[in-house]
């Protein structure tokens, strides 16, 4: 099949004469020689004319290489530009009968461009237009075949394949390390394989490549191994920047960390340590879930808890929340739960398990826990309640700096305590807010509110499916008796639907001796409505029911989730876990201690017992013996303005020490 005519096409006769093809309109065509010259005359051909023509081989098509833009590189084509003036008159005197490669004929050449082109006459030399006409002859006269492609540097990634590289091997490096770089190239291969179905413009990059981004992350582990405080500080923010992410909630990170810290509760009591879970947003630094407990440890509970508060937001100010595409934690006890891998795969967040005790596998919530022990805990102002100063959190011990540092006991951190629960959530509550509204170094001076509004301007995050949400969360269990009023019962509340009284006429019908014991899946940071799923004998399918109500809560109650922890604290006592609320301290409680005594027996005591008397007869004795007892004499009596100015001058010196203590602190 012959090619069909297009302007700027290129004919070459048996002379090696070139023709441009200057018109064509379906029938005829015309030709022009080149390069122009006043005398030479075009040829006007039929369309078969032209063909009869190209098949005898009177003329060879050389088609024009702009009709496919891929054939010569950007350099190329700017060489080309950069040559044909040169070519194109150095061809016409040619012709004309002059030597192309003499200095006269080079000499004339440069005028005639000069004049023409206006190119400067010293703009290239005698050499490099004699090269330029023998590579031109060598490729028979083509401009386009002379130009080869010129060596250059390594040819640089592209960007998805790169992001693509970068991001695979971060996953598999945060969940163990690549240790066998094959067996990790080999599912590299795997997963381009499976993208390129969907992305075509991710390449499979070569092995060194791979070999080069696995090492770079592997070389963090020796560092960070090594106890070098400064240089771990530096490795973990090389580390984060080695992280690539491209939109907010991309990639999320999340850990727990238990702290020397005792609070008062609403009885007055001192509780257990604090514990924080915390869920940070690489891509823009915001913390889109801080919650804190106390006196528990890692638990399902507690994790899932935490994960849930990513899906909503915190407060007005702290609004940052939506459904997270990967979450990296560690392998701790409340992390590995099969409850919290089923609730991410129902809600469509891939979840990437790191080795424990290996923090730096998320340097990013890493980070974020340093920044607030060191900005909050120990080194945030607070105003007192009567106008003093106080540097760090009231009541916190701080952390243990080496392995030989003695931690301080439960009772040590107890007997500090000084702020309620309700104060630390406010405190907590308006630190979050100052951080995600201050520039941050490693977003280029932005704040983090700055760069998730910018975020979810370009991309909107995936919307929350409350419902969805709603049924995934509900991951514990429990085997309850359906009872005949359609009520079951679980962790001391009752759960009461007319679809349950229905199902279990439906079950007695069927075998009125069968069991009626349920299912009941719950979620027990809400205590609004279980699921029921009931199996009964003689039923072929297991009934879901959905939504059954807790009987003691009002429609207005049914607004706002409640724990079931907080429905039973008038018989279980106060609840344990807690949510920070919307920086000056209000209220500082001080613990009353009283002295302990050595329980030596004294020697008035060892008298009576020998005398074998009884209670009443011992405090009758002892006030008779205080009662003859002379006073000392020659003691003066004590005025009470010396008492009065004894006590203001050690009250002056106590605060002037503790003002110079925490200016110390401060400067640190």
């Amino acid at each position: 099949m012959l090619h069909q005519p297009v302007i700027g096409d290129i004919y070459y006769d048996q002379e090696r004469r070139s023709f441009s093809l200057a018109y064509y309109d379906g029938l005829q065509v015309l030709l022009t020689p080149r390069p122009h010259s006043p005398g030479d005359l075009g040829l006007h051909l039929s369309k078969e004319a032209l063909d009869e023509q190209v098949e005898s081989g009177a003329f060879t098509p050389q088609y024009s290489l702009q009709h496919d833009i891929r054939a010569l590189s950007r350099s190329q084509k700017k060489e080309i530009e950069k040559r044909r003036p040169y070519i194109e008159e150095l061809e016409v005197l040619v012709k004309q009968g002059a030597g192309p490669t003499t200095a006269a004929t080079l000499n004339r050449l440069k005028q005639i461009v000069h004049d023409k082109y206006h190119i400067g006459l010293s703009k290239f030399g005698h050499s490099t237009i004699a090269k330029w006409w023998k590579a031109y002859k060598e490729a028979d006269f083509i401009l386009e075949n002379s130009v080869i492609e010129r060596k250059s540097q390594p040819k640089r990634i592209d960007e998805p394949s790169e992001l693509f590289l970068n991001t695979f091997a971060t996953n598999h490096w945060v969940k163990s390390g690549v240790e066998n770089v094959a067996a990790g190239y080999r599912l590299y291969e795997k997963a381009v394989r499976e993208t390129r179905m969907q992305n075509e413009a991710i390449t499979l990059l070569s092995l060194s490549t791979f070999t080069r981004r696995v090492s770079e992350f592997n070389e963090f582990e020796v560092i960070l191994n090594s106890g070098n405080y400064s240089a771990i500080k530096k490795a973990l923010r090389t580390l984060c920047k080695k992280i690539v992410t491209r939109r907010v909630l991309e990639r999320v990170e999340m850990d727990r960390v238990s702290l020397n810290l005792a609070l008062i509760d609403e009885n007055g009591i001192p509780s257990g340590n604090v514990s924080m879970y915390i869920a940070i947003d690489c891509y823009s630094r915001y913390p889109v879930s801080v919650t804190f407990e106390l006196g528990t440890n890692e638990d399902t509970e507690g994790t899932v808890r935490s994960f849930k508060r990513i899906f909503e937001k915190t407060s007005s100010e702290l609004s940052a929340h939506g459904v997270p595409a990967k979450i990296v934690v560690d392998n701790g006890s409340g992390y590995k739960s099969e409850a919290l891998k089923q609730i991410a795969q129902r809600v469509g967040a891939e979840l990437i398990k790191a080795p424990s005790n290996e923090p730096w596998r998320k340097p990013f919530v890493e980070s974020f826990i340093g920044t607030l022990r060191k900005e909050f805990f120990e080194g945030s102002p607070f105003e007192g309640p009567n106008g003093e100063v106080i540097i760090g959190v009231p009541g916190y011990k701080g952390k243990r700096t080496t392995k030989k540092t003695k931690p301080p006991s439960d009772e040590t951190i107890k007997k500090a305590a000084r702020l309620e629960v309700k104060e630390f959530g406010d405190l907590l509550h308006d630190f979050l807010v100052d951080y995600v509204n201050q520039p941050h170094s490693g977003l280029h001076g932005k704040t983090p509110q700055q760069v998730w509004n910018e975020s979810i301007e370009k991309q909107p995050p995936i919307p929350v499916n409350k419902e969805q949400l709603f049924i995934a969360c509900h991951y514990l269990e429990a085997q309850p008796k359906l009872m005949e009023r359609g009520t079951v019962q679980v962790n001391k509340q009752v759960f009461a639907d007319v679809r349950l009284k229905q199902c279990y006429l439906d079950a007695k019908t069927l075998n009125p001796n069968q069991a009626m014991s349920v299912i009941v899946k719950y979620d027990p940071d809400d205590a609004r409505w279980v699921t029921v799923i009931a199996r009964f004998g003689g039923s072929d399918t297991p009934q879901t029911i959905q939504k059954v109500e807790n009987r003691a809560l009002s429609e207005d109650e049914l607004a706002v989730p409640i724990s079931f922890d907080e429905l039973n604290a008038v018989t279980d006592g106060l609840p344990r876990r807690r949510d920070i609320a919307t920086r000056k301290i209000k209220r500082l409680v001080n613990q009353k201690s009283r002295r302990q005594r050595s329980g030596m027996e004294v020697e008035s005591a060892k008298n009576y017992a020998s005398k074998g008397l009884s209670v009443t007869d011992r405090i009758s004795e002892s006030n008779k013996r205080y009662a003859h007892r002379p006073l000392k004499q020659n003691r003066p009596p004590i005025k009470q303005e010396a008492i009065k100015e004894s006590t203001e001058t050690s009250r002056r010196v106590n605060t002037d020490l503790r003002a110079e203590q925490q200016t110390m602190q401060w400067d640190e």
